[in-house]
């Protein structure tokens, strides 16, 4: 029997607790008809493998839940009516609103139209529960290299209801026991730990205290918000989706001592810049997701995260440099750890805290100022559906039913998902922020004007 992890455990709580659902999508781009035939066998493959799956929840007080075979099965590839080239963006978002259902499925979708004035666009659609931006990915890889189950997203553990009710309660009691004794473990090792950092610090803090630059929030006494956005109501995020040529992109970072990283990161803090969220007298914190999927890796969730600091005065627009820097040093330190930080033992104690505390906790938290997802070249290995090469391949993470309330309260800014599938480089922008980021067209302006500051040629989807 498969458990969820901690990971896939805060997704489907996202969920089912706090009402807001995130789902990956992954969204192809043709200017050629794709036989449906293709579509067809892609789906398939997608059925046969990793991400068809569904949670079944554990009544047993602190068992996780576990993995089980697709309750209910995905729909056969849903085939649209024709629409015009204008409407793709519309068709896009509205694929990304679908109801997906982690527990009584299907968990996934794959549908496509035609474009009138020729060509295609498919969508695939999953939960994050059973699966992150890297298990989709890989699944759907797979599927289009004919092969149902990729190298570092296993089918394993999926219980096809043999067991008898008897069996399951035994390893739900089994499990909730050594889960308890886990959480137990990890706090009293966080209490010990915090123990000896105290003692530390009494007897080596300085005299004086060191004074630091403020992250930016661009929320703060000096910035107070702007009301734009309706008081309340539901609110979807703008987002645009915008192609440039990848050795544009290259280019661009290496004139200024950069990566494709790099540049990432001081294109979307300039959008961040541009919307007057933060301004170049604030040190920014950004995110920058990192995959620990592994080939045989069990995972439906395998993705972790580091921060970088970007000093006040924007100097990265004449070098790159410091941004790269600051994030090989953090990648490397992510990888190279050797000790269990706090977080990681106490995710035991959290997977045990029931849904009300877990509302509670909720109430206080926080989305990423700035998030910069770099996806690199898995759009190549994506790219080809039925002998036919896409434009573009772009991917992208979406929060669904929100509201203003709710995206005030959580203060986030702009998440970025960057990819090359070949000779385009895509690029996915949401802007979290409803005052920030009012419409879809104030934010697709400052794209522009960013774009157009790197010496970027942008085509917009």
């Amino acid at each position: 029997m498969e458990r969820l992890t901690y990971d896939d455990d805060l997704f489907l709580r996202m969920e089912c607790v706090l009402g807001v659902p995130v789902v990956n999508q992954i969204v192809w781009r043709f200017d050629r008809a794709v036989a449906p035939d293709a579509l067809r066998s892609m789906w398939r493959l997608l059925a046969a493998g990793p991400i068809d799956r569904s949670v079944r929840r554990a009544w047993v007080p602190g068992a996780r839940d576990s993995w089980t075979a697709a309750r209910r099965p995905a729909d056969p590839v849903v085939s649209g009516s024709p629409i015009a080239r204008a409407a793709v963006d519309r068709w896009i978002e509205d694929e990304a609103a679908v109801t997906l259902d982690p527990i009584g499925g299907p968990a996934w979708r794959l549908s496509a139209t035609s474009v009138a004035e020729g060509g295609t666009v498919v969508s695939l659609v999953g939960s994050h529960v059973v699966g992150d931006g890297g298990a989709l990915t890989s699944a759907a890889a797979a599927a289009l290299a004919g092969h149902a189950v990729p190298d570092d997203f296993a089918r394993v553990g999926l219980d096809h209801g043999s067991e008898s009710a008897a069996a399951v309660t035994r390893a739900d009691l089994s499990d909730g026991l050594g889960r308890v004794g886990a959480a137990l473990s990890g706090a009293a090792r966080v209490l010990g730990r915090t123990a000896v950092e105290a003692i530390r610090a009494r007897t080596t803090a300085s005299a004086e205290p060191s004074e630091g630059t403020p992250d930016g929030t661009g929320a703060g006494p000096d910035r107070p918000r702007v009301i734009v956005a309706p008081a309340e109501g539901a609110w979807r995020p703008s987002t645009v989706v915008v192609d440039c040529l990848s050795a544009e992109w290259s280019a661009a970072a290496a004139n200024k001592g950069g990566s494709s990283n790099s540049l990432l990161v001081a294109v979307v803090l300039g959008i961040l810049t541009g919307s007057g969220r933060v301004g170049v007298e604030d040190r920014v914190r950004v995110a920058l997701p990192v995959s620990t999927r592994t080939v045989g890796d069990r995972r439906a969730n395998a993705t972790s995260g580091v921060s970088i600091h970007v000093d006040p005065g924007a100097a990265y627009l004449d070098d790159l440099g410091a941004i790269r820097a600051s994030s090989k040093q953090a990648f490397r330190t992510q990888a190279d750890r050797t000790v269990t930080t706090t977080f990681e033992l106490l995710k035991p104690l959290m997977q045990l805290l029931p849904d009300a505390i877990v509302a509670k906790l909720a109430a206080s938290g926080s989305a990423p100022l700035c998030l910069c997802s770099n996806l690199g070249a898995r759009g190549v290995a994506l790219r080809t559906i039925g002998g036919v090469d896409a434009t573009a391949v772009a991917m992208r993470s979406i929060t669904q039913n929100t509201d203003v309330a709710l995206l005030r309260r959580t203060g986030g800014g702009v998440s970025a998902w960057w990819n090359e599938s070949g000779e385009r480089a895509t690029l996915c922008v949401t802007g979290l922020d409803p005052d920030s980021f009012p419409s879809k067209e104030h934010l697709r302006g400052l794209v522009e004007a960013e774009f157009d500051r790197w010496g970027l040629t942008p085509e917009f989807w």
